[in-house]
């Protein structure tokens, strides 16, 4: 099993000479980074399909590229840890009020509307954490910039995020989210965004975090199959005493 693989929307979030064009998932061990890299394309259906065909095969995942802010403390091309997220218009239009999905059906077991990540690690940065999330249309209007503002009260937004956050947390991978911001959510303005900028100096970061995650990665899944081992002993032990219980009603009823 590989130890490390990174997972970006577009071909245009990484930097030029780590760039292979027509790959959509190849090593970045020649360019001296320990990891692979899984280009997706851009929104959560996308990620989510490219990214569960290929899980199994690595032990940790990174989510990387560029972000939009809503806060003006970020500023343009710096680095932050997203550590929640949320799908935060997927719902109904209930004449005109916004209601996410998660009041109309109650969840199952994971709310689209917080995706925490559990895994706290030292990446050994000064890196700000943050609250992201996840909208189908890149937000470019005052009206839906505020109504995403008074709902959610997050600092960044981006496509994607969200999907990787519930494809790991669903299928228990170790995962992180890491993002570089572009622009910020603002009336849609090109002219002000700063994406080559964001894009370099998030690949100046990730090379620091790539090295700390091969450090931790074998350990965190060492870990994890510590956990199922213990789990599955726990479940093991539960059935042979229902089992046990069982039998004991048996041979009572035959006396």
């Amino acid at each position: 099993m590989e130890n490390l693989l990174l997972v970006v929307a577009t071909e245009g979030e990484i930097i030029p000479e780590f760039r292979r064009e027509g790959y959509d998932l190849y090593p970045l061990n020649p360019f001296g980074i320990q990891a692979d890299i899984l280009v997706t394309g851009p929104g959560a259906v996308p990620t989510t399909l490219a990214l569960s065909r290929v899980i199994d095969s690595y032990s940790f995942i990174v989510n990387i590229g560029i972000a939009g802010s809503y806060s003006n403390d970020l500023p343009l091309g710096s680095v932050v840890l997203v550590d929640s997220d949320a799908f935060a218009d997927y719902g109904i239009d209930d004449n005109g009020t916004f209601r996410h999905i998660d009041t109309v059906i109650q969840p199952k077991s994971l709310a689209l509307s917080e995706l925490v990540n559990p895994y706290a690690i030292d990446f050994k940065s000064n890196l700000r954490r943050v609250k992201g999330i996840t909208v189908s249309t890149s937000s470019g209007s005052i009206q839906k910039i505020s109504l995403l503002k008074s709902n959610w009260n997050a600092q960044v937004e981006t496509m994607e995020s969200a999907a990787v956050f519930y494809v790991c947390l669903k299928l228990s991978k170790p995962f992180a989210c890491v993002r570089a911001i572009s622009n910020y959510v603002e009336p849609r303005n090109q002219k002000s965004w700063q994406i080559d900028m964001a894009v370099q100096n998030l690949w100046q970061q990730l090379i620091t975090i790539v090295t700390t995650l091969n450090e931790y990665a074998p350990k965190i899944t060492k870990a994890r199959k510590h956990e199922s081992t213990k789990a599955r002993n726990t479940k093991e032990r539960r059935h042979e005493g229902t089992k046990a219980r069982k039998n004991k009603g048996k041979n009572y009823e035959k006396r």
